[in-house]
């Protein structure tokens, strides 16, 4: 397991989770975009992204 350290070299564990953290999807979040991205590909379809209306956060997936 890699973990983040500062700027001095010190391990920095809270840091390294909060930006790791920062990157992902949360769960609720990962939970919609996997119901629409299956539905979608039953039509042949995939979901590359979603955008939360009230944040404006946008989270990118590949496929």
């Amino acid at each position: 397991m890699m973990t983040y350290k500062n700027h001095e070299g010190y391990p920095d564990p809270t840091q390294g989770k909060a930006i790791k953290a920062a990157g992902h999807m949360p769960t609720h979040i990962y939970n919609a975009f996997t119901v629409l991205n299956n539905t979608a590909g039953l039509l042949g379809l995939e979901i590359t992204g979603i955008r939360d209306k009230k944040t404006k956060k946008e989270w990118k997936r590949g496929g």
